[in-house]
């Protein structure tokens, strides 16, 4: 049975720019890859391309062709409005993150860590939101939500264009990524409306650029994680944990 992977982020691009060339190299291994967007990112610019009332259905439409580019297997809306996933109903966002996670029944789930990478205050929010769906799917509780499930490993993607050299004591596993990194920018130009991030990638310095399209860094939540680890295979060891 394949190996499976969850990924909850907040808006269409996250997945690209924070960690495309992961997704690519694990897709390519045969791992089924599950994205969970908590908006369509309806709330940000439309670089011109369309009216701002149509900038989530073109959003949605730009993260389903990343998504066929880097080899996601299933993309799935939880529907709430962009910037306004702080005060989404709790019990709500939560039942219905733990409905995904005991269906899917990954070994490893990726969101953001605390900080949101960038403080995004919706990506801030789908970290804590996510925690706590982990902890809800692990309880013998709410039964028709799914049968419980415990998650073998969390991990926090750390965007290396953000990584200082302190922070990058906090990284677990390092993961080469240079034979997708094409992938990777290839799924990054689908998010046409986002020329905004594109343009501060184009004004790093050369290596860190070099870095970015050759490594992706990731923090393991030792706490939420049944098997914790570090290395430079994300499942690692999870060979034969029951789902």
């Amino acid at each position: 049975m394949a190996m499976q992977m969850l990924l909850i982020f907040a808006h269409p691009d996250d997945e690209s720019f924070a960690l495309g060339g992961t997704i690519a190299k694990y897709a390519e291994q045969g791992v089924n890859i599950t994205l969970v967007a908590a908006t369509k990112g309806e709330a940000g610019k439309a670089a011109g391309i369309c009216k701002l009332e149509d900038l989530g259905a073109i959003r949605e439409q730009e993260l389903h062709s990343a998504a066929g580019i880097l080899g996601i297997s299933k993309v799935v809306f939880l529907g709430y409005r962009d910037k306004e996933v702080p005060i989404a109903p709790p019990l709500e966002i939560v039942e219905k993150l733990v409905r995904i996670i005991r269906g899917v029944r990954p070994q490893v789930i990726i969101t953001f860590g605390a900080d949101g990478a960038s403080g995004h205050r919706d990506h801030r929010a789908i970290h804590h939101f996510t925690q706590t769906a982990i902890q809800f799917a692990k309880a013998p509780i709410e039964l028709d939500l799914g049968k419980p499930f415990t998650l073998p490993r969390l991990c926090y993607v750390r965007p290396a264009w953000r990584l200082s050299a302190d922070k990058l004591q906090d990284v677990d596993y390092t993961i080469s990524i240079s034979p997708w990194a094409e992938r990777k920018w290839q799924a990054i130009l689908e998010h046409k409306t986002q020329q905004g991030s594109r343009k501060r990638f184009e004004g790093l310095e050369e290596k860190q650029k070099q870095d970015y399209l050759s490594q992706e860094y990731f923090q393991c939540d030792q706490t939420f994680s049944a098997f914790p680890g570090k290395g430079q295979d994300l499942f690692q060891d999870l060979e034969r944990v029951e789902a």
